[in-house]
């Protein structure tokens, strides 16, 4: 009450209870820890997380949240045991060794079904991911309820997220997308309500987003997008040191590991081979001229390529017109018969040379191949039956496994089964699908007003905010288009961020408080510091990061 410090104030009142001096001695080390602080904390979070502290506070998304329980249930039960593609296989196999690397695909999926590899369970596997995905929902609820969106809109934000049939299919198959997306979150909630990062915080966003990169290859681009944004919060160069060392440090370490196996300093082998496939779409070897060593390399030499150019203007010849992975996995594709057959070093060199070749003398046209996949992105993919078209079908992705596919999943989770429908929940789930999925058309509202708005609030209110979450939306919708192809599991990781930044440009504008501004300013710390704690701990604790959602105003933005 009079400002004086905590010893002093003991002091004054007569405690005669000596001060802790503290010890620099050097051996043996004096470890002191106060867990009070900690232990208040947790205490307060239990507090909060109670039934009826959520019934009260935030009974709209508890409900919401609760029935998104039904359709994850039901799809566990009726397809057994999860939702399997030739990917998968792969990704069992490197969850049992994780030494060689992949060249294909690098292994932070694999690292954490190594992880639960013990259980040899892929149904703890999918409840796990299952999880992830209710606890995406929960960190934006939190994040825009911080932020001052009344309830029904923060939980409208998580619709998508909790009900869209294939975002529940993507959780449902051993596929690495969930976690990537449920990392990438984190990362933007830590960075939002954090607003400047201290230093341990920008070494855990660095951290994640090393994670990310090794989840799936195209993680890379968004500490990019990382980066400039400390860059415009000015968070201090230690801040942004320790993000960058937090971030290249362990892709270093993998890459040496790399190096070490096949002599090449990257994450794979396959980087270049991806991108001459999209190269495909749109490659004359007339304009490129490519020497001779790349001929091989060009479009018409590939087995079943079309004779003649698709008419312009046609959707339905962009539907149907040869794919960048028909190219890829081709079984008479050139990397299969040269002199070095196989995803190596030596053609991963070859396919990049022709692809920035390609991209050199048909800028236009590669632009034009990448623009055509973000279109259709938001209108053909709603109710396609093509290959990998995220729904729940009554046939198996695979048809038939192959022996090595059967070795995998035997090693990993102790079983040969294929993709089996089990009714009648299978059959509910198809019902399910029908009405429930997050429309093209509306996907496209939400980036295009997100952006409209975030650019009229960039200097007032969340602008900025929403700008880190509309960009990282961008990058997981463009650069899986512009690396290799469409494929609308992809995509799907760009939906949450994209409902994320709208939420926070439709957010009002902060206000400082008049009266109890140093009390309002207490409480946005601690919730902001307990919401930041919740959302890095993991899906579990995620859910104390909604209870910590509160509409104390941020104090006036400094910027």
């Amino acid at each position: 009450m009079t400002g004086l410090g905590t010893s002093q104030r003991r002091s004054a009142d007569g405690d005669s209870t000596p001060e802790r001096r503290p010890s620099w001695r050097v051996w043996p080390p004096e470890i002191s820890w106060d867990a009070g602080p900690l232990a208040a904390r947790a205490r307060g979070v239990g507090v909060r997380l109670t039934p009826a502290a959520l019934w009260r506070n935030h009974r709209l998304f508890t409900i919401v949240a609760c029935v998104s329980v039904v359709p994850r249930v039901i799809a566990a039960l009726g397809f057994s045991p999860a939702l399997l593609i030739q990917d998968s296989f792969d990704y069992m196999a490197e969850g049992v060794h994780l030494t060689p690397l992949s060249q294909l695909r690098p292994e932070g999926y694999p690292l954490l079904l190594r992880v639960l590899e013990p259980f040899h369970s892929l149904l703890l596997v999918t409840t796990l991911q299952h999880l992830m995905g209710i606890a995406l929902a929960t960190i934006i609820y939190a994040v825009l309820r911080r932020c001052g969106l009344p309830a029904w809109g923060a939980t409208l934000a998580t619709v998508p997220t909790l009900f869209d049939s294939r975002q529940i299919w993507l959780e449902s198959s051993i596929l690495p997308d969930t976690l990537f997306t449920f990392v990438l979150m984190i990362v933007v909630a830590i960075l939002i309500v954090a607003r400047k990062p201290t230093i341990w915080q920008a070494v855990i966003v660095g951290l994640l987003v090393a994670w990310a990169s090794i989840i799936r290859g195209n993680g890379a681009p968004v500490f990019v997008i990382i980066v400039i944004y400390l860059i415009i919060q000015r968070v201090g160069w230690r801040a942004l040191t320790a993000c960058l060392a937090a971030f290249a440090i362990p892709l270093a370490g993998y890459a040496l590991v790399f190096y070490s196996e096949y002599g090449q300093l990257n994450i794979t082998n396959s980087s270049g081979l991806f991108l001459w496939s999209r190269t495909m779409s749109f490659a004359n070897c007339a304009v490129i001229k490519p020497p001779a060593d790349l001929r091989a390399l060009c479009p018409d030499a590939q087995p079943d390529h079309p004779t003649s150019p698709a008419p312009p203007w046609s959707v339905s010849a962009l539907l149907n017109e040869r794919t960048p992975a028909d190219y890829l996995w081709a079984a008479g594709a050139w990397y299969h018969t040269d002199a070095h057959p196989g995803i190596n070093a030596y053609n991963n060199k070859l396919a990049m040379q022709f692809a920035e070749k390609a991209i050199e003398a048909q800028p236009a046209d590669y632009l034009k191949s990448v623009g055509e996949g973000v279109f259709l992105t938001f209108s053909a993919t709603d109710r396609s039956e093509a290959y990998l078209s995220d729904h729940f079908t009554v046939a198996p992705h695979v048809s038939t496994l192959a022996p090595y596919m059967k070795h995998d999943e035997a090693r990993y989770a102790h079983t040969t089964s294929n993709t089996h429908v089990v009714q009648p929940w299978a059959f509910f789930m198809f019902l399910y699908q029908l009405p429930v999925w997050f429309p093209g058309w509306v996907f496209l509202v939400v980036m295009a007003a997100g952006l409209v708005l975030l650019v009229a609030r960039w200097r007032r209110g969340w602008g900025r905010y929403a700008g880190l979450a509309w960009a990282v939306a961008v990058v997981n919708l463009v650069v899986p288009i512009a690396a290799h192809e469409l494929d609308y599991r992809y995509a799907l990781s760009a939906v949450p961020f994209a409902c994320l930044a709208l939420g926070l440009a439709l957010a009002p504008k902060p206000v400082a408080a008049a009266a109890g501004a140093g009390a309002v300013v207490a409480a946005d710390a601690a919730a902001a510091d307990a919401m930041t704690a919740a959302a890095v701990s993991g899906p579990g604790e995620a859910v104390s990061g909604a209870v910590e959602a509160v509409s104390v105003p941020y104090e006036a933005d400094e910027g």
